[in-house]
């Protein structure tokens, strides 16, 4: 989470394996310092999903740190980056063979968030007593759940809802590669804030409690 603020925005972080898993595949950046923010979830199972993210992470840290060029231009780089290394790792380690991740990354600056987007993670952005999704899911059940053919209840029950049509690392990408990255810009007022999730928050908690629950603290 990060709201919007005078000199740089006020941010916290946090994750949890929850009551299924003992290992948690998930991964947080939270650099309020220079605006870099990201949530990547693992996916493979076992090692792998941790490795992917783990991977992710790294790369993410290190490549958004420096800014080379436009936001849009070094989140893709990034991006298509992570894809390279955990796609040659997994093709070197039989062990690690599927594994992957999905991600949602936000590097915000002068008043903007640009976004970068593969799968089915989330970001909202709350303003005023309101919780918008910004990010599509690159899901079967999240597609239908975008464009209103589904509740976002009847999402959130589905038997399909963690099947995802795009990932990060499970085959190679170019960084412009169309129907890849999505890239979003958007303003990011100062009374506002942002919301990266995984879907193990957003298939469990409906948006208006995340909006309540944002607004208590």
């Amino acid at each position: 989470m990060a709201r919007a603020g005078a000199k740089r925005p006020l941010a916290a972080s946090g994750s949890d394996p929850g009551r299924e898993r003992e290992n948690n595949e998930d991964r947080v950046l939270c650099d309020a310092e220079r605006g870099i923010y990201a949530v990547i979830d693992g996916v493979g199972g076992e090692s792998g999903g941790e490795i992917a993210a783990q991977t992710a992470l790294d790369i993410l840290q290190a490549r958004l740190s420096r800014r080379t060029t436009d936001a849009g231009r070094l989140i893709r780089e990034a991006i298509a980056l992570a894809n390279k290394q955990i796609y040659e790792q997994a093709q070197a380690n039989s062990s690690l063979a599927g594994m992957a991740c999905v991600l949602t990354v936000a590097v915000v600056d002068d008043g903007h968030a640009t976004i970068g987007h593969v799968g089915d993670s989330r970001l909202y952005q709350l303003r005023a007593g309101e919780i918008r999704k910004v990010t599509r899911d690159h899901s079967p059940v999240g597609a239908r759940e975008d464009v209103g053919e589904i509740s976002e209840d009847e999402a959130m029950r589905h038997p399909r809802r963690n099947e995802i049509f795009r990932d990060v690392g499970s085959s190679p990408h170019q960084p412009d590669e169309e129907g890849f990255i999505d890239l979003i810009r958007i303003g990011f007022e100062p009374d506002s804030a942002l919301l990266l999730c995984s879907d193990g928050l957003s298939d469990l908690v409906p948006s208006q409690t995340l909006l309540a629950v944002a607004e208590a603290h």
